[in-house]
């Protein structure tokens, strides 16, 4: 073949395949990609496909599930206004949605911003009055809030609902709660900071890992 011949044929090669789209990533390779991320500890990154995963569909669940799990990996980064700023975005879509309330209310709890917490946290009892962990948050909050009173009762309630479900870590953890509040009357309120701060990431935790279900969103 002469050079000029096979010059053109290269040429007019790269011109028809340069118009053949890239075939995207589908939903469900961006979350698998995710997911792997995620596990390992790779948190900046998964941000990044978290994010894309929330602006395939608004309104699909597999998005709102996108953006549940992009502001708990704020959550890990320490991003704790970007976490808010997400789940409150999520709040305003789902309005009845539990999970995207809590994750609002361990973000504001997590950034002493115990007012809003307390009515974050609130809202998931309302949602789920059978969820013993939303009342333990909320009663945190109101203590962190000043409200030691009003923190015993509503931590009471989640005695009895913890009693209720045989779950005996969690009544045991929920009377040592109000006994210590109790005994924090005698201290200065920043005498109660850590505890405060260590029982909330409590909270964080069992709500990721026993209270969060991912099923309703990815089936």
């Amino acid at each position: 073949m002469p050079r000029s011949t096979l010059l053109i044929f290269v040429v007019s090669l790269f011109l028809s395949t340069s118009e053949v789209p890239v075939v995207a990533q589908s939903p469900e390779s961006w979350l698998e990609k995710a997911h792997a991320l995620d596990k390992n500890g790779f948190w900046d990154e998964a941000v990044e496909t978290w994010e894309k995963l929330a602006t395939t569909d608004i309104n699909s669940k597999l998005a709102v599930y996108a953006r549940l799990k992009l502001g708990t990996t704020y959550q890990k980064l320490g991003k704790f206004q970007q976490s808010i700023d997400t789940a409150k975005a999520t709040v305003q879509l789902h309005p009845n949605n539990f999970d995207a309330h809590f994750h609002l209310a361990n973000s504001l709890s997590a950034l002493r911003r115990f007012s809003e917490a307390v009515e974050a946290y609130e809202k998931t009892t309302i949602l789920k009055p059978e969820e013993g962990l939303g009342y333990v948050g909320q009663g945190l909050s109101l203590f962190g809030n000043g409200n030691s009173k009003k923190a015993i009762e509503v931590l009471l309630k989640a005695n009895i609902l913890f009693k209720g479900k045989r779950n005996i870590s969690w009544y045991r953890d929920t009377r040592v709660m109000v006994a210590q509040i109790k005994h924090f009357a005698k201290f200065p309120p920043s005498f109660s900071n850590l505890w405060l701060k260590n029982n909330l990431e409590v909270v964080r935790e069992t709500y990721e890992k026993t209270v969060f279900n991912s099923t309703q969103y990815l089936r």
